[in-house]
């Protein structure tokens, strides 16, 4: 294969101004194939995400299984898991939902009294498992890290300070989807063959 350097990436979000990289849509709705296509409406658009990004933790624990002699002859995998961890930058509906559960968020819209409001109640439940989508790109190539079953379990700390934004977020943990898997990382390279 050797030295190429359109297969180093530096992903960003790939957002718009109506369109953030973080998308989720109910568990079922049918995964995008690709790194490029646009998203169908059934997926439910996010916003700012925080300067950290996302990040994809992989843990395997194995076993190994050794002869009479204790070399090792085999390793077994004994357990897996798949964790992704970011932070919304944007206190919104969406961002509230994701990481406390839709049962939990209350909006009141603005009137001549007062702004739009939002109440969050925090207790001992976890939000719903719902299926979740990253799309980033890199000039021309793009990456998508989609998860078909998600759902946040772990919440991070929450600051209020004036130097800082206030930020919500937490790890995901990813469950299979059915075919043994349960994180899809999806690439494009953005070089066409002209035609």
């Amino acid at each position: 294969m050797g030295l190429n350097a359109k297969n180093v990436y530096a992903p960003t979000p790939d957002q718009s101004a109506t369109t953030g990289a973080v998308a989720v849509a109910p568990v079922g709705t049918a995964m995008p194939t690709d790194a490029r296509a646009a998203l169908p409406q059934t997926w439910d658009d996010g916003g700012y995400v925080s300067e950290d990004g996302l990040s994809v933790t992989i843990t395997r624990s194995t076993e190994t299984i050794r002869d009479w002699s204790k070399a090792a002859v085999r390793t077994m995998l004994t357990e897996f898991a798949g964790q992704i961890t970011l932070a919304f930058l944007q206190v919104d509906e969406f961002a509230a939902k994701r990481v406390f559960g839709a049962d939990n968020v209350t909006i009141v819209a603005a009137t001549r009294e007062h702004g739009e409001q939002m109440k969050i109640s925090i207790g001992a439940e976890l939000p719903p498992i719902e299926a979740w989508c990253f799309s980033m790109k890199d000039n021309d190539a793009r990456v998508r890290v989609c998860v078909p079953r998600g759902q946040v379990t772990e919440v991070n700390q929450i600051d209020f300070k004036p130097d800082a934004g206030n930020i919500i977020g937490g790890t995901i943990d990813t469950y299979d989807d059915g075919t043994g898997h349960s994180i899809y990382f999806l690439y494009d390279d953005g070089e066409v063959i002209a035609g």
